[in-house]
């Protein structure tokens, strides 16, 4: 049960293996090599680089970082050679030579017979790969070969797709190349990025990442993480062709060009392969290819050279019509493929007449420009293939955070006031849950961030439900609702980062249910849900088992990068011809990265070797850290007589040392531990003193990737000033069952202490279920109908915390919010298979 196993792909020439789960890693074991004994090289001595690395990630101007200098030299206590800001800028420029710099190039390109000149920026995509390839701790961590893994279930192997190699096209790319050569895939995001705060300066930058590298480094800040590779030009709009097809071709023209300087290094190879040497001082030969064009809907249209929105065939996947586009199920139009886009440009050019030549492109709404990505290998880089669901500019930002969310504001606006004050309420009523914003209220927020949308996206069925459709204008808000948690379904099979044969059945069957769910709502009839953003979920799932979980094309881990760009205009620019100094400023701050993480492999391993040299058995390391769970946050010692006395008020503490000696007679393994015979009692006197806690972690098995995940769970009459009893989902002998933590404390009975917890369960028959709890996908929980309702547990019997929302309809009924994480998302759903909740 639960093994895995890996196939390799055949040119890997490496036997099928079958690992026990605990066994089981994407780690490389490889023995960690010497470090340099000098890093920081050119850097005269340790001491000159970490007073460079410091005025360079503090932004210190000329003047301020010679005063740091004059600081250290009057203190220091170790060689110290730098003089002034002269002589560290001199010494980062020649640092900057470890790692691939930027380049600079001139592109021309004609507009009404005028050549055109823009400036490029550029490192060498091949050479930026060799240095990982080369780093001695981020190179191991390569995969090259494609794998398909598979996890037995008790009675087959099910396969399971999450990192870019376990997927579809990682393989068919190595099956198109020679058996001795492995793939070298490049993941690519390009988006315009506002440098100022009012966004008069702009910038074009080009990220790049290598889909090689597992996306805990991949999508990371160190070293290995996504890197700017490019500096695009910025075409300013001119009144004269304003509006004008030929300025937005000449654009899009400019756009390639441009790209063509920062794919130059890698096409190539992807032709013909290239050797490297890598960080073993082995030679492989690798054939490059764009796995992955990360970006949104606006520039997926330039680089697939689709006319946008407001074309004819706006999708740059598929030829779906414009009209046909709120279809968010696969379908059988056509898909777009760079050599039929190609082939269309050829006829289309061989037409003399102008209008002719135009009906031939508008037929598949194609720009006439040359496709920098139709001169690769279309075996192994199709430009059509490689864009990839955005989920954070499709969804967060787009159908929800554009379109569901304004409608909804309207329609509960058209409820009037107390419908709105009614659903802000119920949002601040929501229990606070770790990695997600709490809001006060959201019925007047109009514009916000993508993680902030994504939230809000989570939580508003929870927060708008009772507005039930029991008048006319409460019908039309009712079913946006159901709308909008129709398609939250989909959206959290998209966001999981492993899937099955299972979840992508089950994505691709909530995917169904949403297209039917608009097809016969009654949404305003003025409004209309024909738009690219809609359509695009149709091509996910095929997404997902060609290039694997989402979050390996998502832009959100690239959007990050912009942060960095923006203050470096800000902080280390003199705002005049900003672009080489932004660059030069990225380019020291990789090249610090680089030269820190060696300098802290060498001082670690100066302390393993210390060690080692004082403890001569060597160290052992076999000792784990796992455990289920982990009380936190003590309170001081206090007798079971105190505890009654402070909880005075609080039906459920009443009779509590009473209770808690009954449930530690029926604990089998007290009479155990004080050699008891069962006739026998555990008698806990008024002045017996217990430990309470008031922080729980909780470790447990993801059900979305097999790995262990943490809860960090509160039970506290005071955190930060209010108080906080989260819940938890519960399995002891008498079943599964939801509860809400009261109090956490540990009891020592002879030589044994047992953490447990006082809890009040949500275990009522709750009856019939409503209409409206079927429609939303709802699982309600009752608390005991009296307040005195409450039971000790051993804490160890908590599976996983959880949160409950107050349903404002019922007092004492609560529902799961089952959208707050994969893994709950999962576990409702096996649980509504086995209570048999048919929605």
């Amino acid at each position: 049960m639960d093994d895995i196993r890996t196939e390799f792909h055949p040119h890997a020439r490496i036997a099928t293996r079958i690992d026990t789960y605990s066994d089981f890693t994407r780690q490389h074991n490889y023995e960690p090599p010497h470090p340099d004994r000098q890093p920081w090289l050119p850097f005269r001595c340790q001491l000159d680089f970490e007073v460079a690395e410091l005025a360079h990630e503090t932004a210190l101007t000329h003047e301020q970082t010679t005063r740091l200098i004059q600081l250290v030299q009057r203190g220091r206590t170790e060689d110290f050679t730098l003089k002034n800001y002269a002589d560290v800028r001199n010494t980062w420029e020649a640092a900057s030579y470890r790692l691939t710099p930027f380049e600079k190039d001139t592109i021309t390109v004609p507009l009404d017979g005028n050549d055109m000149e823009y400036t490029v920026y550029f490192r060498s995509l091949w050479d930026w790969g060799v240095d990982l390839l080369r780093h001695p701790d981020i190179g191991p961590h390569c995969v090259f070969d494609a794998q398909r893994l598979s996890k037995f279930d008790g009675d087959s192997f099910i396969r399971f797709i999450d990192e870019p190699w376990t997927a579809d096209a990682f393989w068919e790319c190595q099956s198109r190349i020679p058996p001795e050569a492995k793939p070298l895939a490049f993941i690519l995001y390009a988006d315009k990025s506002k440098l100022s705060s009012f966004g008069r300066e702009k910038g074009y930058p080009v990220i790049a990442r290598l889909a090689n590298l597992p996306v805990a480094i991949r999508n990371g800040d160190g070293v290995g993480g996504g890197r700017v590779v490019g500096w695009l030009p910025l075409v300013k709009d001119d009144p004269k062709y304003k509006g004008t097809q030929k300025f937005a071709n000449f654009k899009v023209a400019v756009w390639h060009a441009a790209v063509k300087k920062v794919l130059a290094s890698i096409i190539p190879p992807l032709k013909h392969g290239r050797w490297a040497n890598c960080w073993d001082d082995v030679a492989r030969l690798f054939y490059t290819l764009v796995l992955i064009l990360s970006a949104d809907y606006e520039e997926q249209s330039v680089m697939s050279l689709t006319r946008g929105v407001m074309s004819n065939f706006p999708c740059p996947i598929c030829l779906i019509p414009k009209d046909k586009l709120s279809s968010v199920m696969p379908h059988d139009y056509t898909l777009r493929t760079c050599r039929a886009t190609n082939d269309l440009l050829i006829k289309a050019r061989a037409e003399r007449r102008k209008g002719q030549r135009e009906a031939i492109l508008k037929g598949q709404s194609i720009r006439d420009v040359n496709n920098t990505f139709h001169e690769m290998d279309p075996k192994t880089t199709d430009v059509h293939r490689a864009l990839s669901y955005n989920h954070l500019h499709i969804v967060h930002r787009g159908l929800f955070g554009d379109h569901m969310w304004p409608e909804l504001q309207i329609l509960v606006g058209f409820l009037g006031r107390d419908s709105s004050a009614k659903v802000d309420k119920n949002f601040d009523a929501l229990p606070r849950w770790r990695n997600m914003n709490h809001f006060d209220a959201v019925m007047a927020i109009t514009f916000t961030d993508g993680s902030k949308y994504e939230d809000i996206f989570k939580l508003i069925v929870f927060a708008a439900h009772d507005i039930l459709p029991n008048t006319d204008e409460c019908k039309t808000a009712y079913l946006l609702l159901r709308c909008v948690r129709a398609y939250l379904e989909v959206d959290l099979y998209a966001a999981l980062e492993v899937h099955t044969t299972e979840t992508i059945a089950g994505g691709r069957e909530a995917l169904q249910k949403f297209s039917e769910l608009m097809n016969v709502s009654s949404l305003r009839p003025d409004k209309n849900w024909s738009f690219p953003k809609m359509h695009l979920a149709a091509h996910l799932f095929d997404d997902i088992k060609a290039k694997g979980a989402t979050r390996n094309y998502n832009t959100k881990p690239n959007e990050k990068c912009h942060g960095p760009l923006k203050e470096s205009y800000q902080q280390r620019t003199n705002f005049k011809d900003v672009a080489p100094q932004i660059l030069r400023a990225d380019h020291w701050s990789l090249v610090s990265e680089f030269i820190r993480g060696q300098v802290d492999e060498l001082a670690a391993h100066d302390a393993r070797m210390a060690e080692d040299e004082t403890d001569k058995t060597g160290p052992d390391t076999n000792i784990t850290s796992d455990f289920h769970i982990r009380f936190g946050s003590r309170q001081p010692k206090q007798s079971l007589e105190a505890i009654e006395e402070r909880h005075i008020d609080n039906p459920s503490f009443r009779r509590f040392r009473t209770k808690l000696n009954v449930f530690l007679n029926a604990l089998p393994a007290v009479l155990q531990q004080v050699n008891m015979l069962p006739s026998d009692e555990v008698s806990l006197t008024i002045d017996y003193r217990i430990t309470e806690f008031r922080f729980l972690k909780v470790n447990y098995e993801s059900l979305v990737d097999f790995r262990q995940t943490t809860d960090y769970l509160r039970c506290s009459p005071r955190f930060h000033n209010v108080p906080r009893y989260d819940c938890v989902i519960v399995n002891t002998a008498t079943g599964v069952f939801f509860a809400r933590l009261l109090f956490l404390f540990t009891c020592n009975v002879n030589v044994a202490s047992y953490p447990i917890a006082l809890v009040c369960p949500y275990d009522t028959p709750i009856g019939r279920r409503l209409q409206k709890d079927k429609h939303l996908k709802f699982w309600l929980v009752r608390s005991q109908p009296r307040e005195t309702a409450s039971e000790f547990i051993l804490a160890e019997s908590i599976i996983r915390g959880v949160a409950l929302a107050p349903d404002p309809t019922i007092a004492g009924d609560f529902l799961i919010m089952d959208t707050v994480d994969s893994d709950i998302f999962l576990r409702m759903k096996k649980m509504r298979l086995a209570a048999r909740h048919l929605d």
